[in-house]
């Protein structure tokens, strides 16, 4: 018998979302009421179709263990209570206060991997997104704009979900939400209008330029074009697998010391085979102590954007595997410390490659790649089922592991 799938014209995005993502072969139809007829059952409750359609061809959605399935019921019946058949008001208080406050610093709703939880939210929120405002939600914007990338339009779904124009230039620094308010108030629109004059500037010193002897609107025209055409991705943007531009390195922690405006966090200096060491601040005090952080090798993502942590820029970042349920941190290192030197590139078979000189925020590259990076029962560092190697100067591949962390994910 086969399954169909009815849902009510104007409502049940979140549902349209999942039966789209999971490619379900039920039968979809619009009706007055939502329910769900699969195996000779009608189903009528929102979650409880949201997790039959998932079952079927996205188990790993729903959790990889019982701490994680735990999470996401948690997160699906906060979905029922807040945001279904609630007004506008209560919907604009969750994005600025719960969901904004939970996405401080992470990525997705749990264990910073996409769920089902993702999914359902986005697209709950889908037909509010107006109300994601830059000020009030800076990380529910971001996550927004994370799953619009990842999910939507990697899954061509945007006929059914258009993409939300959001720019990410204006979003606050998620290390710090505190500072990053601060700036919101007293001078992120002055410094958005810094930002904004130097292409004006530049722009306005072309066009008196062109005004001494040139063709009026000859040169400028073209030079807009040139303009247009430099951002568009070339043909080799989509040839280059993703991995390869995210710049991973070995590195050594020469020194470290506890963050003064931060009892969380330790600033580094690392060795990244560069001419001068780099510093890094990373939130590992609870973690490590100080005398087990330095005179060690370390795997360091190395091509971020550098970032301000409490007034100290921070010039990369320290990976990790984080434990399922949260128990544990730890960082990642070469198997043999003795056949790599700072500097040595880390890389996944068939997916080689120039990493980017710096990632742009707007592409997505870490954030793509981070949900598959995990490690496995025998502690080693993986990207999806392949292990990550270090390219040694002999030319030996040399595997990454971590301490005791089982099945953990790495970011």
């Amino acid at each position: 018998m086969a399954s169909i799938l009815r849902i009510p014209e104007k409502s049940g995005s979140e549902i349209l979302l999942t039966y789209k993502i999971t490619k379900s072969d039920a039968k979809l139809e619009t009706a007055a009421e939502l329910s769900f007829e699969v195996d000779g059952e009608k189903l009528d409750t929102p979650n409880t179709i949201i997790k039959a359609l998932v079952s079927k061809s996205k188990p790993e959605y729903l959790g990889s263990d019982k701490a994680e399935q735990a999470q996401i019921e948690e997160w699906l019946s906060y979905t029922n209570q807040s945001l279904r058949g609630v007004g506008k008001k209560e919907i604009v208080s969750n994005i600025e206060k719960k969901l904004n406050d939970h996405l401080n610093n992470k990525t997705f709703f749990i264990n910073n991997r996409l769920t089902i939880v993702d999914i359902v939210i986005f697209g709950l929120l889908f037909s509010h997104s107006k109300n994601i405002k830059v000020n009030s939600a800076p990380n529910t914007l971001r996550w927004f704009d994370l799953i619009q990338n990842v999910v939507i339009k990697a899954n061509n779904l945007t006929e059914d979900f258009p993409l939300v124009e959001i720019n990410l230039d204006d979003v606050p620094e998620p290390a710090a939400p505190v500072a990053a308010k601060k700036a919101n108030k007293k001078g992120a629109d002055a410094n958005a209008k810094k930002d904004d004059k130097k292409p004006e500037a530049v722009a306005a010193n072309a066009k008196d330029a062109n005004k001494k002897g040139a063709v009026e609107g000859g040169k400028p025209k073209k030079e807009k074009k040139k303009a247009e055409k430099k951002p568009a991705p070339a043909p080799v943007e989509s040839d280059q697998p993703v991995f390869s531009r995210i710049d991973i390195r070995v590195g050594y922690i020469k020194s470290c010391k506890k963050h003064e405006g931060a009892d969380s966090l330790y600033v580094e200096e690392i060795d990244v085979g560069e001419e001068e060491p780099r510093t890094i601040v990373s939130g590992l005090v609870r973690w490590y102590p100080v005398e087990e952080m330095q005179n060690r090798y370390v795997l360091v993502l190395a091509n971020l954007k550098p970032a301000s942590m409490r007034g100290i820029k921070s010039y990369g970042m320290v990976l990790c595997a984080s434990a399922a349920d949260g128990s544990a941190v730890e960082l990642l290192g070469p198997i043999d410390t003795s056949k790599v030197k700072p500097g040595d590139r880390v890389y996944v078979e068939g997916h080689e490659g120039e990493p980017e000189k710096v990632l742009n925020p707007k592409k997505k590259y870490w954030e793509t790649v981070q949900p598959e990076l995990h490690t496995n029962d025998d502690l080693i560092a993986h990207y999806g089922d392949k292990p990550l190697l270090i390219k040694t100067a002999s030319g030996e591949a040399i595997q990454c592991k971590v301490a005791t962390v089982k099945n953990g994910g790495i970011k």
